[in-house]
């Protein structure tokens, strides 16, 4: 019995050792994992535990004019960033960051919850910080648990030139923008983003990319200093802009309008290239760059000039008489007398009981169609048009560009309005308008409504013979290391087709519009430089007529194309063609 007791206890000590050992086992292999196998994962978290990841965003692409002086460039500015978590516990940081910035706590958590990206991401609450706020921080840093700061590039507007509604300006997104924009350029909230203009249309050439500093922190969340284990992640800066921007014509453009409202947009007719782009009223991209007052914006809502407003794109007018080429060109391709039809101008055209008047009161008499033109009269278009009908004069309307978008490498552009049948169906109803809106129409009035853009381009076709060039800004993206990225070079297109010979009608009927004896635009007229013009008187309901002066030049030296209007300018023989005149003056001064 004694000897089966032994037995059973030996066995019992056995179980409990080999219990025990496994026991250790697992906790040797448990320790091999963690200590071994796990040492980096853990390494890292232990490092994160007190270092801090500041981002550090790349400054924007450096926007350039055609000759290489800086149009944008970028400032570094001070921003105050706030670690959500650390902050969470400790309401005396928030109390102190008040203090010294001014601005209440419940404004700083609000900006907080807009700007933040997790618990332990700063969120940025200030930007453009004066040094002496970010000296006052450095001296109470103990007390400012959570709270840090970092440099950042901000927009700055070096040149002269007022290209406002062409640069466009940046603002800082929140999380609720950052769904409309990709993910591949890595967006956090308060980041600068292109908001308008060439900056918006640009924005993933401008953008760059962001890197990080690291701070070493203590147990209180005290930053102690930049961190010996991690090396700064230097940003990578944005590609610059090459834009096609002419600083001499761009500078004596924006003189010229002065103080009126109106735009006056000079193109390259060869290229398509924008040489000069003149929107007033503007206003100061500085203020609206970054964050902007409520009070500062509402004042530039609600000023009655609309300074937000670009004219070259958005702006929407009747053409006037500018567009009478264009009846005239169909007229010389489909009608076997164009150019001996005559038609008898007393100042007014009959339509049932109204009367249709010309802008010449006693009427020009007996005149053709190169006359019609060169004098703008509106009854020699009067009965063209009773030839053509509305549906084919849509037609060359919209393949000269009109009605549609042109491509152009800014956002906000307006397409104007064509009417056709249709249109005219579904705004009057069928059999509810006449042959009345028909003669409204063929002189640009009614409900014909175009950009002085658009009608710069009209003008380059004409030109160009039908050629329709993408007008844009940009020539060149290039790197920082000065290799082009991007050449921008838009494929040019033949859009309207006729003869030479009605090509060459219809300019040399333009040439007279400014160089003979009867035509509307003789204050244009060079001395050493021949111009080809259209003036246009474009009726406004709310106040004086609005003017225009379209033109181009054939001269090799200057292969442009313009387009002037001047809100409630009058009329566009009398106040948009000596305008035009004198810049044209100006830029064959230049070359002598």
């Amino acid at each position: 019995m004694l000897q089966g007791k032994n037995i059973v206890e030996v066995w019992r000590s056995l179980l409990v050792h080999g219990l025990l050992a496994f026991i250790f086992l697992i906790l040797m292999g448990r320790y091999y994992y963690l200590m071994i196998v796990l040492h980096e994962k853990y390494s890292e978290k232990a490092t994160a535990n007190h270092i801090r990841a500041v981002p550090v965003l790349a400054s924007r692409g450096i926007i350039y004019d055609t000759e290489y002086n800086i149009l944008v460039d970028n400032a570094p500015s001070y921003t105050i960033l706030v670690i959500p978590i650390e902050v969470k516990n400790k309401p005396e940081s928030l109390e102190r960051l008040s203090k010294i910035m001014e601005v209440s706590v419940e404004e700083i958590n609000r900006r907080i919850q807009k700007n933040r990206r997790g618990s332990f991401a700063p969120a940025k609450v200030f930007s453009r910080v004066p040094f002496e706020k970010i000296s006052h921080l450095q001296e109470h840093r103990l007390e400012l648990i959570g709270v840090t700061y970092s440099i950042e590039p901000i927009r700055k507007y070096v040149s002269d030139l007022d290209l406002t509604h062409s640069l466009g300006y940046t603002r800082e997104i929140n999380r609720d923008d950052l769904d409309r924009y990709s993910s591949d350029l890595d967006y956090q909230p308060g980041d600068q983003v292109g908001w308008k203009g060439i900056e918006k249309f640009y924005e993933a050439e401008l953008h760059g990319q962001r890197g990080f500093r690291y701070l070493e922190v203590n147990a209180f969340g005290q930053e102690i200093g930049e961190s010996d284990d991690r090396a700064p992640i230097n940003p990578k800066p944005g590609h610059d802009l090459l834009l096609t921007i002419d600083p001499f014509l761009q500078s004596i453009a924006e003189k010229a309008l002065a103080d009126s409202s109106g735009a006056l947009v000079i193109l390259n007719h060869q290229t398509g290239e924008i040489l000069a782009y003149a929107s007033r009223p503007g206003y100061d991209l500085e203020k609206l760059s970054g964050r902007i007052s409520s009070k500062d914006w509402n004042a530039l809502r609600e000023d009655p000039r609309k300074p937000l407003y670009d004219r070259g794109i958005q702006g929407l007018y009747p053409a006037g008489s500018t567009l009478k080429p264009l009846a005239a060109l169909y007229s010389l391709e489909n009608h076997s007398n164009a150019k001996e039809r005559r038609y008898i101008c007393r100042g007014g055209y009959r339509l049932g009981n109204r009367t249709f008047g010309c802008w010449k009161k006693s009427g020009h008499g007996k005149v053709n169609l190169h006359e019609a033109i060169e004098q703008s009269c509106n009854v020699f278009f009067y009965n063209l048009i009773q030839d053509i009908g509305l549906e084919d004069w849509a037609h060359m309307a919209r393949s000269f560009g009109l009605g549609q978008l042109s491509g152009i490498d800014i956002p906000g552009e307006n397409k104007g309005l064509v009417p056709d049948t249709r249109y005219m169906n579904r705004k009057y109803g069928v059999n509810n308008w006449t042959r009345g809106n028909l003669l409204n129409i063929v002189v640009g009035q009614g409900d014909v409504l175009a950009t002085p853009l658009q009608l710069a381009q009209f003008a380059g076709m004409i030109a160009t013979k039908g050629v329709l060039q993408r007008p844009h800004f940009v020539n060149r993206v290039i790197s920082k290391s000065g290799v082009i990225v991007e050449e921008i070079n838009p494929k040019s297109e033949t859009k309207v087709n006729a003869s030479n010979a009605s090509w060459n009608f219809i300019q040399e009927a333009m040439w007279a519009v400014v160089n003979g004896p009867h035509g509307t635009a003789k204050s244009a007229r060079q001395k050493d430089w021949e111009i080809y013009g259209k003036t246009g008187t474009a009726q406004n309901p709310h106040g004086e007529d609005h003017a225009w002066f379209i033109g181009f030049s054939l001269d090799e030296r200057y292969p442009y194309s313009w387009a002037l209007l001047l809100e409630n300018g009058g009329g566009g023989g009398g106040k948009a063609a000596p305008l035009v005149g004198k810049v044209l003056r100006q830029i064959a001064r230049k070359d002598l």
